[in-house]
């Protein structure tokens, strides 16, 4: 299943794999494209003008796909719940494309359940989480963590 939404000439391309059950393509559609409104309130104006016109896909998926990718990518063979697939800054602009986002919906519905809230604000934390991470946000140092999870706290709470 895929939803292409054109909101001020950016595309987003959203896979739906079969296995997956999910919140309507509406409900995705109409998150992406708040979630590119937001961005402009919320990032530095510097960042926020090269990345308004570029285009992204999402991919929302099962444990058993996002665990090979994991493997693959990132040599830890376990299902996560979310991955970033990101080009350079460089040809990101040149090709006007972020990367990709893929989204276990089994493991967003685990967490969810274990951390007691409802699974759509899992879901939309798990897509600001990725859609950061496009953008260069990481969390590997303590510093920059808590750049980025402020600044995710900051658009879930807008969102």
């Amino acid at each position: 299943m895929n939803i292409k939404t054109n909101k001020n000439s950016n595309q987003i391309l959203i896979l739906i794999r079969p296995s997956c059950y999910i919140k309507s393509r509406q409900w995705w559609a109409k998150t992406t494209n708040r979630l590119r409104e937001l961005i402009e309130t919320v990032l530095p104006k510097p960042q926020y003008k090269w990345v308004k016109e570029l285009s992204y896909s999402l991919v929302l998926t099962n444990n058993k796909e996002i665990q090979k990718l994991n493997k693959e990518f990132r040599n830890i063979n376990k299902p996560t719940d979310v991955l970033s697939f990101y080009l350079k800054k460089k040809e990101q602009i040149n090709q006007k494309y972020l990367g990709d986002i893929i989204i276990s919906i089994k493991k967003a519905k685990e967490q969810s359940f274990d951390k007691n809230h409802p699974l759509e604000g899992e879901l939309k934390m798990l897509l600001i989480h990725g859609y950061l991470h496009l953008i260069g946000y990481d969390h590997q140092v303590k510093k920059e963590a808590k750049i980025m999870f402020a600044l995710q706290d900051k658009i879930l709470k807008r969102l």
